[in-house]
Order: structure tokens, then C-alpha cells, then sequence
């Protein structure tokens, strides 16, 4: 099996890795939260994305190999099996309890083995610095047997201290195993303390390129970039990722926390620790805003330097909306420039006319309009062939415009809804304000019946009208005048961000009140929440 897996749909599972993670090693009262969550889109892009397997036929010989070398990792490893269909997802709350196949440590499953071990688990680690040797020799023998399968490796900065990885880093060389993916989690932290004062690895990447290793370093949290990266294979040598991540990351408190290396989180606060990874957001300007004296290349270019992350792409045909901006064969010219996730909203007429060619462009997400939606059979063979070429569908509705029935049908196979705020058709319009009860009102109900994606709010967001339409459950935001027109594009991303994360931290701090536990989290928590007193600030500007 070959997963084709729309980008929405693997931010969205890679979100569920952690929940897993958490709650097993909450149920447990032990476990590796700081190195789940730092591998947590590694693994999953992976497993949801690159990896050839198929998870009924766990010893296929065609299968490609993933070797998990920092086997600690195995709270957020066993969640993104679990995903992937090697068990049920309840079986996560057996972790490390007599009896699990989900212990401390993984161990390699096989036919004899069955209530050890679960599918898909290549290499029983415990000891670090030995999954690398292990990947050399399944390289060299799916070599001496001809076999085209990849084995791809994780390692962790503190494991590659180890003197046996550098052994087998150069065999690996000598050999020239181009069948070797390795995947560094440099997250800078190893058990109780950052790598940096135990045993310093820099320069890292000048040390591998030395041992004759394709070498590319990334942002390890970005899913675009690890597959992007994922899928380059050099000829002739083999192929290490520094992927630069955040231990811990998706928790604040645990984040680049060494504390949190192998500590449970106490299981009164999961279910706030919960929202909070329910919390994630993304930032999405749109380039069509601002003057018309800077490029769209030097506008995407910008915004990627100041820390967005997806493109927001409005393409508008004059015939379903008043204006007109730019087709595919602009999106096509653009893409060669970023890795961000371009986010297309087709304000078009007859939108399935023209699929193909957004398609072809690299869309990443590709929006229409339910109002260009005739009926529920061309909405679902629009939706088909958005899902069938890997890319994430979404339905556009318009603020005059109810959800029709219909589409409680395919809440499943829908990857983001776009309430608009504003009347389609024109930039830097004003949000208007009748949308937000429509948004308070359409988003539980969505969730209720089981809407497991995202909610975009789009028209006049801005840092006065995006707080409210987080609280109403919105994690994507269209951005347009409000950065393009900004005088400091870098300090309007960053305050929006703080706005935001700020907006999270109260909404957290409510939940720990309808628990009971708000001392306990203030104090769990003290570190953070000092970081978010002068909110108030940012709207003053």
C-alpha cells in the first residue's frame, strides 16, 4: 500500500499521534512524552505519506522498512501504528501495563510472537546507538536479494554520541546504501539535560557529509519539508535528514523542557492538555492584499521568512465573483519558489471544468463554493476528484448562504469549511459581524456529527476580529490587508500569533477552572502563562 494522503489529512492525524501518545502514557504513569511529540511528524509523514507497507501483510517483501533507533519514542511510534491500522486505538491505554504488547520499549513482532508485539514493528530497541547497524544490514540484504524497498531509520541526537553509529554510518558509505534513509531528531535535548552541555554534536551536518552521507537539514515540524525531503534519493549514498525539532513540542510547558524527557503528565490534566493540542492553528495570507507594487514572489517570500504557514491563494474568474486575479498557470509559476502549502479558493463558476489544471498546478488544498456546488452529485464528483489526486477539498459557503443537508453526508471525506466573513469577490473588505453566530452555531453542530477537520475564517481577519472566531473554533486564518498593508509584516505575524496562543492560554485556564484543578495547572503552568500578562498591548497598537 502506497498512501496518498491529502496535507490537511496528515496535520489532522499527526494532531491524534500526540492525543494518543498522551493518554497512554497518562494511563500508564510513565512513558516519553518529550521525544513522541519532537518524532511526531516524522513518523507520521512516514507513515501516512512516504512508506511503502501494507499493515494485513506486515513481513511483504516488498515492503519498506522503518527502524525506530531511539526506542523511547514508543508512545507516539505505537500511536502512529495504531493510525495506520496495526491496532485498535483503545488498545493505547493498555501502555506498559502486565501483559500489553505496548511496553516500555518495542518489541519486533512476529508469527511466534503475536501477544508480544503488534504489526508493522521491525527492530526491538532499548539500547540506543544500534538501529543504524541494524538498517545496514537489512539494506545490504534487500540489496543481495534485489529488492527496491527503503529502510528508513530514526535516530536521536543524544543516540548518535554513540560510537557504533558513526561505525555504521561508514559502512553504509563504504557500501553506498542509496536503500538508507536516515531521519536525525534534533531536538537537542537527551535524557535530563540539552546535548549542548553533555556532549556538544556540532558541527552535525559537516560530521555526516564527512562520512560520505547525502545530508539535508530541515525544520522537523514541517510536513511539506519532511516530504518533500522524504522523497529525493541520491544515487550511490545514503541519506540522512537533520530534521531540527522542539522536544515536547505541541504542549507548551513540556516544550524544550528537559524535565519532560520521561514524565507522565498527571491524568486530571489530560483532558485540558487535550484541548490544547486541539488548540493548533495556521496562518494563511493571502497574496492578492496589499499594494500592487511587490510581486506574489516577494510577498510569499516574506511571509515564509516571518513564520507563516500556508499561502492563501484567491482565484476569482469575474463571472462568479465581480473581479478577476489569477489562474492556475500563475499557482504553477509560483510553486517553484516555496514548500509552503498553497491553499487555493476557487471563486470560480463551474469549478469542475478546471479542476485538473489546479491540480497540476500543486495545490496542496483546493476550495469551491457550494454555490457553484449544483446539486449533491456534482459536489461529491467534484470532492472525488480532489481526494483521488492527493489533495485536501474543501467547501466554501458564503454569508448569505445555509450549509445545505446534504453535505452532513461527507463530512468524512472534507478536509477544511470556509464560513465566509465577507462577501466574496473584493480584498480588504470589513468582517462582518453576523457571521460570527452562524460560526457559533454551524461548527458544534458539524462537530457533533463527527466533522473531524478544519474550520478557515476568511474576510476581514485581522487582529480585532480573529480572537472571537478562534474561540468559535476556527484554526486556519485568512489573512489579507492585515499583513500585506502592515508597515511590519514580521511584527503582524508575531502578534497575531501571540494573540492567539494567548486566546488559547485563557481558554485553557477556564477549562482547569471547570475541573476544579486551576491552582494545580497555574502552578504546572506558571512559566507560560507569565509570557501572555501584556496581551491587552497588542490591540492598543
Amino acid at each position: 500500500m502506497y498512501n496518498i494522503n491529502r496535507f490537511l489529512s496528515i496535520k489532522n492525524k499527526i494532531k491524534e499521534v500526540r492525543t494518543l501518545a498522551l493518554m497512554g502514557i497518562t494511563e500508564a504513569g510513565s512513558g516519553h512524552p518529550g521525544a513522541s511529540f519532537s518524532a511526531a511528524e516524522i513518523m507520521g509523514s512516514l507513515y501516512f505519506q512516504i512508506m511503502h507497507y501494507d499493515i494485513t501483510n506486515p513481513f511483504s517483501k516488498s515492503r519498506d522498512y522503518f527502524i525506530n533507533s531511539k526506542a523511547h519514542s514508543a508512545p507516539g511510534y505505537y500511536a502512529t501504528l495504531s493510525l495506520a491500522g496495526s491496532f485498535p486505538k483503545e488498545e493505547m491505554k493498555t501502555l506498559r501495563k502486565l501483559n500489553s504488547r505496548l511496553q516500555g520499549h518495542p518489541v519486533r513482532y512476529s508469527e511466534g510472537q503475536k501477544h508480544h508485539s503488534v504489526p508493522g514493528i521491525e527492530y526491538s530497541g532499548g539500547s540506543e546507538g544500534i538501529g543504524l547497524s541494524i538498517s545496514v544490514g537489512i539494506a545490504l540484504a534487500n540489496n543481495l536479494d534485489n529488492r527496491n524497498s527503503v529502510v528508513y531509520c530514526l535516530l536521536g541526537d543524544g543516540e548518535i554520541n554513540e560510537g557504533q553509529i558513526w561505525e555504521a554510518a561508514m559502512a553504509a558509505a563504504k557500501f553506498k546504501l542509496d536503500n538508507i534513509v536516515a531521519i536525525l531528531d534534533r531536538n537537542r535535548i537527551q535524557q535530563d539535560g540539552f546535548s549542548d552541555d553533555i556532549m556538544p554534536l556540532d558541527p552535525v551536518k559537516d560530521k555526516w557529509l564527512s562520512f560520505n552521507w547525502d545530508v539535508a537539514e530541515i525544520n522537523g515540524h514541517r510536513v511539506e519539508q519532511l516530504i518533500h525531503e522524504l522523497k529525493i534519493k541520491p544515487a550511490g549514498k545514503p541519506k540522512i535528514i537533520i530534521a531540527n525539532t522542539i522536544k515536547g513540542n505541541g504542549i507548551k510547558h513540556m516544550a524544550n523542557n528537559p524535565q519532560w524527557h520521561g514524565r507522565a503528565p498527571s491524568k486530571k490534566h489530560l483532558p485540558i492538555l487535550i484541548k490544547e493540542l486541539e488548540g493548533e492553528y495556521m496562518i494563511a495570507p493571502s497574496i492578492i492584499a496589499g499594494g500592487d507594487g511587490e510581486s506574489y514572489e516577494s510577498k510569499i517570500e516574506t511571509v515564509e521568512r516571518f513564520g507563516s504557514d500556508i499561502i492563501h491563494l484567491d482565484v476569482m474568474d469575474g463571472k462568479f465573483v465581480p473581479n478577476t486575479t489569477f489562474f492556475y498557470d500563475t499557482i504553477k509559476r509560483l510553486r517553484g519558489i516555496t514548500r509552503l502549502p498553497f491553499d487555493a479558493h476557487l471563486m470560480i463558476s463551474n469549478p469542475y471544468d478546471v479542476l485538473d489544471s489546479y491540480i497540476d498546478a500543486g495545490c496542496d488544498i483546493i476550495t469551491v463554493h457550494v454555490e457553484e456546488c449544483k446539486d449533491e452529485k456534482e459536489f461529491e464528483k467534484i470532492n472525488n476528484k480532489i481526494i483521488s489526486n492527493g489533495v485536501s477539498p474543501g467547501i466554501a459557503i458564503n454569508p448569505n448562504t445555509e450549509l445545505p443537508e446534504w453535505i452532513y453526508r461527507y463530512l468524512d471525506c472534507l478536509d477544511v469549511i470556509i464560513p465566509m466573513s465577507v462577501n466574496p469577490g473584493f480584498a480588504g473588505q470589513k468582517f462582518i459581524p453576523s457571521v460570527l453566530p452562524k460560526m457559533r452555531n454551524l461548527i458544534p453542530a458539524l462537530r457533533s456529527n463527527g466533522y473531524k477537520g478544519y474550520f478557515e475564517a476568511d474576510g476581514g481577519i485581522d487582529l480585532h476580529t480573529i480572537s472571537p472566531c478562534y474561540e468559535a473554533g476556527c484554526r486556519i486564518f485568512v489573512m489579507g490587508n492585515a499583513i500585506f498593508s502592515s508597515s511590519d509584516i514580521k511584527e503582524t505575524i508575531r502578534n497575531t500569533k501571540f494573540l492567539l496562543d494567548s486566546n488559547l492560554e485563557k481558554g485553557l485556564l477556564r477549562e482547569s477552572e471547570s475541573y476544579g484543578i486551576k491552582d494545580d495547572w497555574m502552578k504546572i503552568r506558571k512559566s507560560v502563562i507569565s509570557q501572555f500578562s501584556v496581551v491587552k498591548g497588542i490591540l492598543e497598537q
